[in-house]
């Protein structure tokens, strides 16, 4: 089913898939108490819900915000499912779901987002996805975002909600308050002492903030005198990432946090896309997500942060032959994050000897990160 509208009355479905939705609904109740769990009918349901292979079914998913306010676009693909996927919206991921709607092993719905943005995808067979969207749309922060929602190697799923990466927190006052609402506990700020001076983070409620001062004393305004050199220079920045004690320092006890930590966390950088890239791409990687899908949470920032208007607006600002230096330093290409992975693999073999070997972290630690931050 595609481009299906929202359904607010279950009655106007399918026979079939009213019953799925009135059985799911169900199924959600009963899990919400112990006893149910502890009863032969409530194992009964628990087991129907998980599926016979107790494996999530989709091989993509995601949630955006509607071409229409106040919606949302959900999208999937179980192409091995047999059966359909019931629908479900909640305020959080825990909340009580609503159901919205039916579909197949493949569809979309455009949904309403009056019950949440947090999406309950329900299959006939297999564990239901939860997902949610991956940006927040804040105008003084678009690059902030949320690095779960894929999918890795072996089917599992990275967690949504869990954690965040951002540019830096200069947030408004309209944006703090829905970043407040993350419930974010721990605040990793990845910048220089010079980059914070100038522009101190607006630290979310509740989150305890933590310097980790990836870059230490290497030079943020190098002689450039073409575009090729600003390409190559970021290039080599990524290496740095690799090689640099200090960076391996601060990217190790940022990872060794992630897994420790009880609450949500957000790191980030100036722009949230170099030292905040390479995080995200270790973390993501170490998770088992596909490299060509880290590549492609990489690019995002060009999205978010690079085709931004205030972007934008310093481009132009600048003269022709400037801004066509400048410009590299200020967006991402796949090359900068292909060139971290290279010298990954030239120094240590893998992304797995990188992080054992280069950052020092235990197998315990990467074992701790999997645990929490995957699904399925």
């Amino acid at each position: 089913m595609n481009n299906s509208s929202y359904m607010n009355n279950s009655s106007r479905l399918p026979r079939r898939a009213a019953l799925l939705a009135a059985a799911t609904l169900a199924v959600a109740a009963a899990a919400s108490t112990a006893s149910a769990s502890t009863s032969p009918a409530g194992a009964a349901r628990s087991a129907a819900q998980r599926g016979v292979h107790g494996l999530i079914p989709f091989t993509s998913a995601s949630v955006a915000a509607g071409s229409t306010s106040g919606t949302l676009s959900v999208t999937w693909s179980a192409p091995h499912l047999r059966g359909g996927v019931a629908v479900f919206a909640g305020s959080s991921s825990t909340a009580q779901p609503h159901f919205l709607g039916f579909g197949s092993g493949g569809g979309s719905l455009t949904v309403t987002a009056a019950y949440g943005d947090w999406i309950r995808l329900v299959p006939t067979i297999g564990e239901p996805l939860v997902l949610t969207v991956r940006d927040l749309g804040l105008a003084s922060d678009p690059n902030l975002r949320d690095i779960g929602g894929y999918r890795t190697t072996d089917g599992r799923w990275v967690r949504m909600g869990v954690v965040y990466r951002s540019q830096a927190l200069s947030l408004s006052p309209a944006d703090l308050a829905a970043v407040d609402s993350l419930g974010i506990t721990a605040d990793y700020d990845l910048r220089t002492t010079s980059e914070i001076a100038q522009s101190p983070d607006v630290v979310p409620a509740g989150a305890t903030y933590t310097n980790l001062n990836v870059l230490a004393d290497i030079s943020l305004a190098p002689t450039l005198t073409s575009p090729a050199s600003a390409e190559q220079y970021m290039e080599e920045m990524e290496q740095y990432f690799v090689t640099n004690s200090t960076a391996q320092a601060a990217f190790a006890l940022l990872l060794t946090d992630i897994a420790n930590s009880n609450g949500a966390v957000l790191y980030h950088c100036t722009a949230g896309k170099d030292r905040t890239g390479w995080a995200t791409a270790v973390l993501l990687t170490l998770l088992g997500v596909p490299q060509d899908t880290v590549v492609q949470d990489y690019l995002l920032s060009n999205t978010y942060y690079f085709d931004s208007p205030a972007v934008q607006a310093e481009l132009k600002a600048m003269p022709a032959a400037e801004s066509a230096v400048y410009a590299p330093l200020l967006e991402v290409q796949a090359s900068y994050l292909q060139a971290g992975f290279a010298q990954v693999t030239a120094s240590y073999g893998s992304m797995y000897g990188y992080a054992v070997h280069g950052l020092g972290l235990s197998p315990r630690a990467i074992a701790k990160l999997r645990h929490k931050l995957l699904v399925g």
